[in-house]
């Protein structure tokens, strides 16, 4: 069974489109939110990183937004996943 994986990030975001890229030629199925398409993706992706605080914590201390975010079945939630690091493993 696949797992359900959504992508949060820009395609302003140059290492949101490398990991985009990567799940594509991996054949790595996942939903995309743009965070700045508009008022509620952006909502949607605060919520997100204000009730994950051990993902997102070290990044907001380092004034980062934290995109490209990864979350694997609702559950797993990856921050500013770079994609020559991503273990793929996790996605699949």
């Amino acid at each position: 069974m696949s797992k359900k994986v959504i992508v949060y990030g820009n395609q302003g975001c140059p290492d949101c489109v490398k990991l985009k890229e990567l799940f594509d030629r991996e054949g790595i199925r996942y939903g995309e939110v743009d965070v700045l398409a508009g008022l509620g993706h952006f909502k949607k992706f605060l919520l997100l990183r204000d009730t994950h605080k051990e993902a997102f914590g070290p990044i907001i201390a380092q004034g980062k937004i934290g995109i490209p975010a990864v979350v694997v079945d609702d559950t797993d939630v990856y921050a500013e996943l770079k994609a020559d690091e991503a273990d793929l493993s996790l996605f699949r």
